[in-house]
């Protein structure tokens, strides 16, 4: 069986190269070789005639780009090919000048059939493997060329539900924080999840709580909630609280809460006042999220005046909020928009109507 070496952390590719009788001592570079240089095997400094001892047992994770849609504000949503032809998204923001977010994905497609998300229209087609996750990093440095430097953030927040493919996940986290490789920090990695608390739960054991924690909550109440995501059934609310309270926050982190505004469902004082009794007593941060529309959504995307009021409320109430307005919008790359679909425009405005406030 041929082992993917992308997936393997730093420990784990040592083993194997004491199995294939390379010898862990060569860890080292062919590690670096692999995910700070990008270079085949091949050329992997003072590999020699090792390369094709390691090749004859092992691949290489593929995630070829096929097409790059950019969007006006300059965000990519980027299409690659996996080996089987499967095909994910993921996309690249401009944050400032000096930073670039990558948006991951962890599957072909989503069981969770969140209402408000395009890829849970698409179904489940299967979890990428650790490499298949790591090749989306390379492939976007890769784009970025010269400015690969300025990729400093991952968020675990593309197609798929992070938690539901736990192992890759995992895994793949364990090649992306390592310092012999790309070595990104953990304070700049996000993982996402729609609430399945005993990853939750793995999650936190597995990484000390260093890697960033964003909980897709999206109401105040079991009964809206399970409206809009039918796992909350299975996962509610106070399962969820007790989870994050548990979760292990080191330093001064908190747990973000992403909430997508949906008009006329979860942004009722009602469920604003849930919300805030949910919250209380946990280090959490709410992050607004105006709904993002795609083809056969039953809901319209609010506007500016609605996410404004809907943040101000929660100020009245002392929840700490922000606001993610749209990024990618008009190339269908912002968030819960990826659905493998052409781009409409290249051109489009994204903003909503009227003057955008600055909410913090």
């Amino acid at each position: 069986m041929s082992t993917d070496l992308l997936g393997l952390s730093f420990s784990a590719l040592g083993a194997f190269l004491d199995e294939v009788g390379v010898g862990a001592k060569h860890a080292g570079r062919v590690f670096r070789g692999l995910h700070r240089d990008c270079v085949p095997l091949d050329a992997v400094p003072s590999l020699g005639r090792h390369a094709a001892a390691i090749a004859a047992r092992s691949h290489v994770a593929q995630a070829d780009i096929q097409a790059v849609h950019t969007s006006s504000d300059g965000t990519q949503r980027i299409i690659t090919a996996l080996s089987d032809g499967a095909r994910v998204e993921s996309v690249i923001i401009p944050m400032r000048a000096d930073r670039r977010t990558l948006c991951l994905s962890t599957q072909v497609g989503c069981a969770m059939g969140c209402r408000f998300c395009a890829t849970g229209t698409l179904g489940l087609s299967r979890h990428l493997t650790a490499g298949e996750i790591v090749a989306q990093v390379h492939a976007a440095r890769g784009l970025l060329g010269s400015e690969q430097h300025l990729l400093r953030n991952l968020v675990f927040m593309g197609m798929g539900e992070p938690l539901h493919a736990y192992d890759p996940t995992r895994d793949a986290l364990r090649v992306l924080l390592d310092d012999h490789g790309v070595n990104f920090g953990a304070r700049h990695v996000t993982v996402s999840t729609v609430g399945l608390t005993p990853n939750m739960r793995r999650l936190g054991d597995d990484f000390g709580g260093r890697v960033q924690l964003a909980l897709s909550l999206h109401a105040g109440t079991d009964a809206v909630r399970q409206q809009i995501i039918p796992t909350a059934r299975r996962y509610p609310l106070a399962a969820l609280r007790q989870a994050c309270l548990d979760y292990p926050m080191p330093n001064r982190r908190v747990i973000m809460l992403e909430y997508v505004v949906l008009p006329g469902v979860n942004d009722s004082d009602t469920e604003l006042d849930a919300l805030h009794a949910w919250r209380d007593g946990m280090r959490a941060v709410v992050n607004l999220i105006p709904f993002n529309p795609f083809p056969g959504s039953p809901y319209r995307s609010p506007t500016t005046a609605e996410v404004k009021s809907v943040y101000e409320r929660l100020q009245n109430r002392r929840v700490p909020a922000t606001v993610r307005w749209p990024r990618g919008r008009d190339a269908d790359g912002a968030c819960g928009q990826l659905a493998l679909r052409e781009a409409q425009s290249s051109n489009a405005n994204t903003s909503q109507p009227g003057e955008r406030p600055t909410l913090r």
